[in-house]
């Protein structure tokens, strides 16, 4: 896909298979946002982050991570149970850092294989969430968290939004460019959750490493991880997935 070009009633994406035309596009097809025109990102001059993961088979009952610099100088690994195997993996905040090397190291210290690598460019700054007639979600948009770099999470909630709104336009209750302006702004009205996120983000990789250790335990106490963890999982509700039989749907949170 090469692009797209904005209509007064339909909108042209070339493909390798021609001229498809449609009134609603949406870009879903991650960070690249090929649908934006020639204005996107190249990495590593770019908010993003690098990701690189080993599945090795075994499962495992811990979720494991790793605030380590012999790791990552800026970033985290981590060892998560998957089903019959274990993702292993090293995620670095700076783009220039490659992470094959410590990601093989920590599967290394971990004696496990390193086998079916998997990695990607991970965006970490949220994006304007339409433009030349497109919609955009999920990676396109910059749904994705930093600091955590949770992405699935976040691509539904602004999908469902997004959904909902171009159901309107469907069902003929409100035009393609009402539908633009209320899914922007309900986008936009997240940004400074996002931006906290990414100020946290830059903040870790400061903290001297004698002082981590200290600062991890006292973040662990339950009343502190209970009351982060409220606020972090209301940037993007789970009730507002499905809400109650007979009321409307939640609206923006205004707060965390």
């Amino acid at each position: 896909m090469n692009g797209a070009a904005n209509g007064s009633d339909a909108i042209g994406v070339e493909t390798d298979r021609g001229l498809i035309t449609a009134p609603l596009v949406v870009d879903a097809l991650g960070w690249r946002r090929v649908l934006a025109g020639p204005a996107g990102y190249q990495p590593p001059e770019a908010p993003l982050s690098r990701g690189l993961e080993v599945h090795p088979e075994g499962g495992a009952t811990d979720l494991e991570i790793w605030i380590d610099r012999r790791y990552v100088p800026a970033g985290y690994g981590w060892s998560f149970p998957a089903g019959e195997e274990t993702r292993i993996g090293v995620g670095s905040f700076d783009p220039k850092f490659h992470v094959r090397e410590t990601t093989e190291l920590l599967a290394e210290d971990l004696e496990r294989d390193r086998v079916r690598y998997q990695g990607n460019w991970i965006p970490h700054q949220l994006r304007a969430a339409t433009g030349r007639g497109v919609f955009f979600a999920g990676d396109s948009a910059g749904h994705c968290l930093p600091l955590t770099a949770e992405g699935i999470r976040t691509a539904l909630y602004f999908g469902m939004a997004l959904g909902r709104e171009l159901r309107e336009v469907v069902d003929g209750r409100q035009t393609r460019e009402q539908a633009a302006t209320r899914y922007a702004q309900f986008s936009d009205s997240h940004e400074w959750k996002f931006k906290w996120m990414l100020r946290t983000q830059k903040i870790v990789p400061r903290v001297p490493p004698r002082l981590l250790g200290p600062l991890i335990k006292v973040f662990g106490v339950k009343c502190f991880v209970d009351w982060s963890f409220r606020h972090y999982l209301n940037i993007a509700p789970p009730e507002f997935a499905d809400p109650a039989p007979g009321q409307a749907k939640p609206e923006v949170p205004t707060a965390v």
